[in-house]
């Protein structure tokens, strides 16, 4: 079972690799009023 988040609610922290291979967290955009995720199927 997966978990969702919820329409209209604050998405929970995560933390990912990205393109440079650097560990980022949602946390650390907190201050920003808007982040866009992009997530790549099958880009590798």
């Amino acid at each position: 079972m997966s978990n969702r988040v919820e329409l209209n609610q604050p998405a929970p922290d995560f933390t990912l690799t990205d393109f440079k291979g650097q560990q980022v967290c949602l946390s650390d955009f907190q201050e920003r009023q808007n982040v866009l995720l992009v997530f790549n199927r099958g880009f590798f």
